[in-house]
């Protein structure tokens, strides 16, 4: 097997892993799932799932590192990265993570949250955080950052019909971004549009 093959085939088996844990978990706690059941759901050998993985947490930490990886990614093709909590920042998080509710409501649900909130800490230090002395904007992108991950949590889980560009728009007022996202000309900032 060539090695493109390969790593697309153990892509497929990882992403095989993610959706079987996470149906397994409607049905009972991670620490009830076994790596037999987990193999066999998703359709994958143990060796696989062991070539893999040393944990069933790491199924979990390795998908939500290739979600934020992605997000990375998609925003350095930006011209104007922005401020950290501008409109247009804000409206493609929301959007953005939105669609991997389902995910991030089963790392609730198995005590797993932390790794989201310190994958969205790690996101935005790394990437506005580039004057180590500024210990004062330090602080201020940790608060930051744990109100992105509350808000975004309460969002999801009131499972209410709430739109990504409200929910840009309440993290905007409460940073005192003057009229969350309306700029002068009375025009909404547009962050590039998510499909499916």
């Amino acid at each position: 097997m060539k090695s493109g093959e390969k790593n697309a085939s153990n892509l497929f088996a990882r992403e095989c892993m993610v959706s079987a844990l996470m149906l397994l978990l409607e049905e009972k706690p991670l620490s009830s799932v076994s790596v037999t059941e987990l193999a066999k759901k998703a359709g994958v050998s143990r060796m696989t799932y062991y070539r893999n993985y040393r944990s069933k947490d790491e199924i979990f930490i390795t998908y939500l590192d290739d979600i934020v990886d992605s997000y990375r990614k998609d925003v350095a093709s930006w011209e104007d990265k922005g401020n950290y909590n501008s409109y247009n920042n804000m409206l493609h998080c929301f959007q953005y993570f939105y669609k991997h509710k389902d995910f991030i409501k089963c790392l609730l649900k198995s005590g797993m949250g932390n790794l989201l909130l310190q994958a969205l800490t790690d996101y935005v230090l790394g990437t506005y955080w580039e004057d180590r002395e500024d210990t004062a904007l330090y602080y201020t992108l940790h608060a930051f950052a744990g109100s992105l991950f509350n808000l975004y949590i309460a969002w999801i889980l009131r499972s209410t019909e709430d739109t990504a560009e409200s929910m840009a728009s309440v993290i905007c007022k409460i940073y005192g971004n003057g009229d969350s996202g309306t700029e002068k000309t009375g025009v909404k900032e547009r962050a590039p549009i998510i499909s499916d």
